[in-house]
């Protein structure tokens, strides 16, 4: 098993915390154990584990309300969580399950039990995981599909208000795409969006988003960037494009970009709709203004 799946142990015993993690780490998985229910809440947050294992039993709250906060909150929903307890009527495992539990464990543990209910949830959230991805990634690039751009967007503009801080949104357009795959052939133009693709997310801070909006238009977001920064990173993305090398088939394909910026400032709270009109105008200025530059609305 990779090191890399972290597993958080949430029990109010000292030796039933050990003994998890002796049976987990022997396996080849990190945990993190702790003994209180508040606790427990900001360190799964913090840690974003591959899964949550806890007893019902626990100080401060009641195992069920924190199997309920962890799964109706956004950052944890998708975490699965496999509940060990000591209560074994029929009326508490449903309770468990819907609180949002994945799995049931009755006390006194079993280390082959564990082990294969562990991996068991292990490979129901890698499952999830794909059909998340499936359904929230362009096929082509792997980027962010259009919606879920726009959902993030949406998101960082009223984190943006709440926190005061400005936020950058930049519409992206490939120069001359259809002379591209005229010239090139369609695998061409897919190449050559596929490798953008990567160029860009080559710039990506942590908390930015990028994301396919549609045909060879791509958007970005920049929570936390202001007018002036933002103006030197759009630059320095839009010369990296035209000094890159993009090659199909031994050929290589010049490729230019025109780019349409917007800040968002945190005097008042923008929406999604209306950014994406102004930073779509910046751009529809870019391309008639000769194309191969950046423009600000």
């Amino acid at each position: 098993m990779s090191g890399a799946e972290h597993v958080v142990i949430i029990d109010s015993s000292p030796i039933n915390r050990r003994l998890l993690q002796v049976i987990l780490q022997k396996e080849g998985f990190e945990t993190t154990a702790t003994n209180h229910a508040m606790e427990a809440f900001p360190l799964v947050v913090e840690r974003q584990p591959s899964l949550v294992v806890m007893d019902l039993a626990l100080p401060g709250i009641d195992g069920l309300e924190l199997c309920h906060m962890l799964k109706t909150n956004n950052i944890t929903q998708h975490i699965p969580i496999i509940v060990i307890s000591s209560r074994t009527r029929g009326a508490d495992v449903m309770n468990a399950l819907e609180a949002g539990a994945f799995d049931f464990i009755k006390k006194p543990i079993d280390q082959m039990e564990v082990l294969a209910r562990v991996r068991s949830a292990l490979r129901q959230r890698s499952y999830e995981k794909q059909l998340l991805d499936m359904a929230v990634r362009d096929s082509l690039t792997n980027l962010y599909n259009h919606g879920l751009i726009m959902e993030l967007l949406g998101k960082e503009l009223y984190n943006s208000f709440r926190r005061q801080r400005p936020l950058v949104f930049v519409m992206i357009d490939v120069d001359h795409f259809k002379s591209i795959n005229d010239n090139f052939g369609h695998q061409a133009g897919d190449s050559v969006l596929k490798g953008l693709a990567k160029l860009l997310e080559e710039t990506l801070r942590r908390g930015d988003y990028l994301g396919r909006y549609g045909g060879e238009e791509f958007a970005m977001v920049f929570p936390g960037l202001d007018r002036e920064n933002g103006a030197l990173l759009c630059e320095r993305l839009r010369k990296k494009v035209e000094e890159f090398c993009f090659i199909h088939d031994d050929t290589t394909i010049p490729v230019t970009i025109s780019m349409g910026a917007f800040v968002a400032g945190f005097e008042r709270e923008w929406n999604a709709k209306e950014v994406v009109l102004l930073a779509d105008k910046a751009l529809y200025t870019a391309k008639e203004s000769g194309r191969n530059r950046v423009e600000w609305s």
